[in-house]
């Protein structure tokens, strides 16, 4: 057998491989990497047809490594990783904090403006000068994805995936409320319900679920009869459909104040409060890099100061 040579062909397939494998499956590893099926899996098996092994087995009987896939895997996680080390080191080479810092978020983060984001920012621009900052904006559940890919530096996100190769740190606390269109025409069985509560609740409401998904939004869905009359991917979408009167919906009050929408009723619902804890996402092997170092901490020292970071914990 011949000698194997990586080529950078390799490199986006192994990136593809350890992706299925921290996924525990295709299906996703597709879904959270936000590509088609088809496409992660016409790269896993490029991949398998290179080494010439089977790395896994996929099908109705679930996701497993072989032998095999689990000593490649291996392999793949230390390459990945010294790849990495070796773009620190020239980065370090030429600019101790030089080059560029990418941060990633989901849509309407920045218009908030308790989450301490345009001041980190703004401390990392006055740090760093000569550091290109770019901010890009993703689904929350390719966050995790673009940050263990390296394709951006920190990410913030409200669904943390827990990548054993991340880093998680808590960034700050988003509070949800329930609202309805007064001019929708389900305006009046909307506000009944909620105002019987849970256990009289009975006929199911409409209501527009977010693609969005977190425990705390999950278990408010299971406590009353909501019928998905729609789905968001976006808050501007959400609040289009409220708008339009074609249910209620739970939206960030920052954002409803922002938006300055005549109509919007807030619904008084029994129950906890829906609050979100939003973190930030970085690689472990990233984390003593000192823009990413310097970007976490000023979170951190706001979270010390700020008592409703800890709103969760209480």
């Amino acid at each position: 057998m011949g000698v194997f040579a990586v080529s950078k062909y390799d490199i986006k397939h192994l990136r593809v491989f350890a992706a299925v494998v921290e996924h525990e499956g295709v299906t996703a590893a597709a879904h959270g990497s936000g590509v088609s099926l088809s496409t992660i899996s016409r790269d896993l098996s490029a991949l398998e047809e290179r080494l010439g092994i089977q790395l896994c087995r996929r099908g109705r009987g679930g996701f497993a490594l072989t032998p095999q896939g689990e000593t490649v895997y291996r392999a793949t996680v230390e390459l990945l990783s010294r790849l990495h080390a070796f773009e620190m080191e020239i980065q370090a080479t030429q600019e101790t904090v030089g080059g560029g810092f990418n941060f990633g978020v989901i849509d309407n983060v920045i218009t908030n403006h308790g989450t301490g984001v345009i001041a980190a920012l703004s401390k990392m621009h006055r740090d760093y000068p000569e550091m290109l900052i770019n901010v890009s904006v993703h689904e929350d559940s390719s966050i995790d994805v673009l940050v263990r890919e390296r394709r951006i530096d920190i990410g913030m996100t409200g669904q943390p995936a827990w990548l054993p190769p991340l880093r998680y740190v808590p960034a700050f606390v988003e509070e949800d409320r329930l609202y309805v269109s007064k001019d929708s025409p389900h305006f009046k069985k909307i506000m009944d319900v909620f105002s019987a509560g849970p256990a009289q609740a009975t006929d199911p409401v409409p209501y527009i679920a977010r693609k969005f998904r977190t425990d705390v939004f999950q278990e408010f869905e299971r406590r009353y009869p909501l019928q998905v009359a729609g789905r968001g991917g976006t808050l501007e979408s959400i609040l289009a459909a409220v708008l339009a009167g074609v249910g209620c919906a739970l939206m960030p009050t920052h954002f409803v104040r922002s938006a300055r929408r005549e109509g919007l009723v807030e619904i008084p619902f029994s129950g906890p409060p829906i609050y979100v804890q939003f973190h930030l996402a970085c690689r472990r092997d990233a984390a003593a890099q000192p823009a990413v170092r310097a970007f976490i901490r000023q979170f951190e020292q706001k979270r010390v100061k700020d008592d409703s970071f800890n709103i969760l914990q209480a």
